[in-house]
């Protein structure tokens, strides 16, 4: 590591023990507010992000949605964001066991009762990060596969920081094939995010009725151990720092021995599902600032 990168790594660092201190010595009504504040702020400074926002609700809506409603999303958006970064910083496991309400949880554990282990998908919906740690206080072991942070300090930081509420498995994205099917041989719980670019190693699904370079993996997994794929989310709830994560029920699996389009299918009724619930509650979906449709040139375009 280039020592001028290094003192950027842990100068940043430095900024988030500071930020992390602060905030938990705060009242906590005060500090969501401020995060709220702050994420709204945060618009005004990314401009290039709310621009791609504007762009991605215009191709996913087109014109049955007015541009002063997407403001209103992408603002509402930011406000999450930052209420989020406090969130986890501050919260515990009795916060989690106080705030946050759990519907299906039943799918998760009749599932595991097959003794294949189990994929949870889920998006960046909501305060995504306290989903995970939800599964962890209600199962004995599972899993979550995470792409490490580039400043490896605080990365560090928050694998740490996490560790101390909940045991949860980290599995880093990069060469986790090994690793996941490990823990499904074990007959585990493994949480993969699922709605963001996949690149080159994606498979050419629709979403929102335009080409959209999807992760296979869960749908490879399933075809090749058997193993259920259960949809997850999380949703800001009316009240105060109140939340409801859904556990929905397995989704059939598509198997007709054509590999390449048994994947694609598969993956398909994933998208789909997380369609619905983006159509819902578009003001929760942190995708839209993200390039959700950037695509190789060899896939099939659909717009």
């Amino acid at each position: 590591m280039r020592l001028r990168k290094k003192v950027g790594y842990v100068l940043e660092y430095c900024g988030v023990l500071v930020i992390s201190a602060t905030v938990k010595i705060l009242p906590v009504v005060l500090t969501i507010r401020m995060g709220r504040t702050l994420g709204r702020l945060c618009a005004g400074i990314i401009k290039g992000r709310v621009q791609l926002a504007h762009t991605n609700l215009r191709h996913a809506f087109g014109g049955s949605i007015t541009p002063e409603q997407h403001s209103r999303i992408i603002q509402s958006l930011f406000s999450l964001l930052g209420e989020a970064f406090v969130e986890s910083i501050i919260f515990t496991q009795a916060d989690i066991e106080k705030n946050v309400h759990i519907e299906g949880l039943s799918h998760v554990t009749s599932a595991l009762e097959q003794d294949k282990g189990a994929i949870i998908i889920g998006p960046h919906f909501g305060l995504w990060e306290l989903a995970c740690y939800v599964l962890g206080t209600h199962l004995q072991e599972a899993a979550t596969v995470y792409k490490p942070l580039k400043n490896p300090y605080v990365n560090n930081f928050l694998i740490k920081t996490r560790e101390k509420i909940v045991h949860l498995n980290l599995i880093p994205s990069k060469n986790a094939l090994r690793m996941v099917l490990g823990e499904l041989r074990k007959g585990r719980a493994v949480v993969m995010l699922f709605d963001q670019n996949a690149g080159r190693d994606g498979v050419p699904a629709t979403f929102f009725g335009r080409t959209a370079s999807t992760y296979a993996a869960p749908a490879a997994f399933a075809l090749r151990t058997g193993c259920p794929v259960i949809p997850a989310y999380i949703i800001k709830d009316s009240g105060f720092r109140k939340h409801r994560i859904t556990f929905g029920e397995a989704f059939p699996l598509i198997r007709t021995n054509n590999k390449e389009k048994d994947i694609l299918a598969n993956t398909q009724q994933f998208n789909d599902y997380f369609e619905t619930l983006i159509r819902t509650h578009p003001d929760q979906w942190f995708g839209w600032l993200h390039q959700r449709w950037k695509i190789p040139r060899s896939f099939t375009v659909q717009k």
